[in-house]
């Protein structure tokens, strides 16, 4: 089961790069945001205040 396809290797590789180059941006609507704000301690409290709130 953990047999891999000729060029799988090379192919992984290239699919990263596309990933992490942007290529798939163009699948996304235009509302989502493409910059983020940097992850920070304030930041990584009010994601989980706010996750609390919704498993309440």
């Amino acid at each position: 089961m953990c047999e891999r396809a000729a060029g799988t290797a090379d192919g992984t590789t290239e699919l990263e790069a596309t990933v992490h180059g942007g290529g798939f941006w163009r699948l996304v609507p235009e509302r989502i945001p493409r910059m983020y704000d940097p992850v920070t301690e304030e930041l990584l409290e009010r994601v989980l205040d706010g996750l609390r709130r919704v498993a309440e």
